[in-house]
């Protein structure tokens, strides 16, 4: 699994990509893009022309920049949007 992300300075630390990737590690020909940003741009997913599922997933920003860890909560909605295409 390939996992990015598009953040804010201000919450980049927070938004661990590698532990995420980490614990998909099992799951191939999937693509994760975390958003964390000011703006309103929605959530998204396709499948790009190589058969590979991507998904952006949008992280709340004020909730993102008040937690110390929201790293159980991004493998949680992974997991959870996984299920809905497995």
């Amino acid at each position: 699994m390939d996992v990015v992300k598009i953040v804010e300075k201000e919450v980049a630390d927070k938004i661990d990509t590698q532990y995420v990737s980490a614990q998909f590690a099992h799951v191939e020909n999937v693509g994760v893009t975390f958003l964390c940003t000011l703006d309103d741009q929605e959530e998204d997913e396709w499948i790009d022309d190589k058969g590979k599922h991507h998904f952006i997933i949008r992280l709340p920003y004020d909730m993102v920049k008040h937690s110390s860890d929201v790293r159980a909560f991004m493998v949680a909605i992974v997991k959870e949007r996984l299920g809905e295409v497995a």
